[in-house]
């Protein structure tokens, strides 16, 4: 199957967001689980641990969400920019009609 230009495109511009989805699931999916044998005051402490393990994960994974898509952004806005020659449109001389 052939796809056009703007169908691959919009695709290309789908998988960050998809990647960090997939990324985070991996992430997150640790505090839900929960330990089954220990003492009430080493569970206190553990799941504080965690909490804040947890929390550095889900920062890293913001700032590296964070760093691509401004990286897009700025992709975009260097490429369309409207002194690239790649966008020049040259305009169409009337002296010969």
């Amino acid at each position: 199957m052939i796809l056009s230009r703007s169908t691959s495109r919009m695709l290309l511009f789908m998988i960050p967001p998809l990647v960090a989805v997939f990324v985070l699931s991996f992430i997150i999916a640790p505090a839900f689980a929960q330990q089954s044998t220990s003492s009430q005051a080493e569970q206190y402490l553990n799941r504080r641990v965690e909490i804040w393990a947890l929390f550095y994960r889900g920062m890293i994974a913001a700032f590296v969400v964070g760093a691509v898509v401004q990286g897009s952004i700025i992709y975009v806005g260097w490429r369309f920019r409207e002194g690239n020659k790649k966008n020049f449109i040259p305009s169409q001389s009337t002296e010969g009609t």
